[in-house]
């Protein structure tokens, strides 16, 4: 089974309900917008109030999505496409062939650090490192 975008690891965070705008699917980085709703983040841009998504939008409930609001110390399991160490610090791109976010050392993107590399991760199912998003003041950081 494919691990597809951000998947929560361990660590403090906040959840939220707010009305699916937009097609997005488990995992995926999502813009919290003024109006309450959800739309998928652009990794090519710092984006303001950020969540991650904890179901696809096609499971909301009565119109609603649950979302994950991560805190400074928070980890997910992500996807890669090379060998990272810890401390790397490394972009997020985005597949629109598959619909999905992985880390690939991009140096245009929001940015995350790699807390376990591929060296301190069994691959033997996937391709994975566990990160965490970087951000300042609520804004990804690119």
């Amino acid at each position: 089974m494919p691990l597809n975008g951000f998947i929560y690891a361990r660590g403090p965070y906040e959840t939220d309900e707010r009305v699916a705008v937009s097609a997005f699917s488990k995992g995926d980085i999502l813009m919290l917008d003024s109006n309450s709703s959800l739309s998928r983040a652009n990794p090519y841009g710092a984006q303001a109030n950020f969540a991650i998504a904890l179901a696809d939008s096609t499971q909301a409930i009565n119109g609603k999505s649950v979302v994950l609001i991560p805190k400074p110390d928070t980890e997910f399991w992500a996807p890669v496409n090379s060998a990272m160490t810890a401390g790397r610090e490394s972009g997020i791109s985005f597949n629109p062939a598959n619909g999905r976010y992985f880390l690939d050392g991009s140096t245009t993107t929001v940015r995350a650090v790699v807390v376990k590399g591929t060296d301190e991760v069994d691959q033997s199912v996937r391709s994975q490192v566990l990160c965490k998003l970087i951000y300042h003041d609520g804004n990804l950081v690119l």
